[in-house]
């Protein structure tokens, strides 16, 4: 016939612990990608150019206008 309520409990069993650990994995790969430093790590000089372009702009913005 079916399955026996045991095998059903072991199946469940199974599955919330694939879920936990599906779950796990979720966790350290949002907290990975949302880390700058992880980003740093793997290409340090986009950092360094957008540093220098945001000074650049900053030094437009608000640098000394002669008249």
């Amino acid at each position: 016939m079916g399955e026996t309520a045991e095998q059903i409990r072991i199946r469940i069993a199974q599955t919330r612990n694939r879920l936990g650990e599906d779950l796990n994995a979720l966790e350290y790969r949002v907290k990975q990608e949302t880390d700058w430093r992880f980003y740093y790590s793997r290409n340090p000089w986009a950092f360094v150019g957008a540093a220098y372009g945001l000074a650049l702009l900053a030094g437009i913005a608000f640098g000394s206008r002669r008249s």
